[in-house]
């Protein structure tokens, strides 16, 4: 499956769940990313505020603040990322991951270019349980991220 046709498919798989059971997962996916170790022992963590098809980020964003600093990531062309300390851990979302660590994105290159120049950051990915794929199709510039959570 190419990538737009893997694209379409996890949309269509994405629809046909519910906005509870959109909730539940991300409750869950979030918990877990609470309590992973590489968070607990980060200063800094670099995440996204989530759109309406991606595990919802937004009440972990607020618990993250309180305790952490926050570099919240935006996908506009206008406004650069800021570069992260090296021991800042970064949570990326995708359209879909494989166990390889690849993942789909929406198809700009934003978080491919952006995690390009972040080699020795640690990276997790967050997913919903039907966005894991078998294999992600890949090019040169994809990058993969350490771990994923779903």
């Amino acid at each position: 499956m190419n990538k737009t046709d893997l694209r379409k498919y996890i949309f269509d798989q994405t629809r046909g769940h519910s906005t509870q059971e959109m909730e539940d997962a991300s409750r869950i996916i979030c918990e877990k990313l609470i309590e992973h170790e590489k968070i607990k022992n980060a200063e800094t963590i670099v995440l996204f505020w989530s759109l309406k098809s991606e595990v919802d980020t937004h009440e972990m964003v607020a618990e993250l603040v309180k305790e952490k600093n926050v570099i919240l990531l935006t996908q506009s062309a206008e406004t650069p990322p800021v570069t992260p300390p090296k021991d800042a851990v970064i949570i990326v979302p995708g359209v879909a991951f494989d166990n390889r660590g690849y993942r789909l994105g929406r198809g700009k290159g934003y978080y491919d270019r952006y995690l390009g120049s972040l080699a020795e950051n640690y990276k997790i990915g967050i997913c919903f349980p039907w966005q894991m794929v078998e294999k992600v199709p890949t090019d040169s510039h994809d990058v993969c991220v350490n771990e994923v959570i779903c």
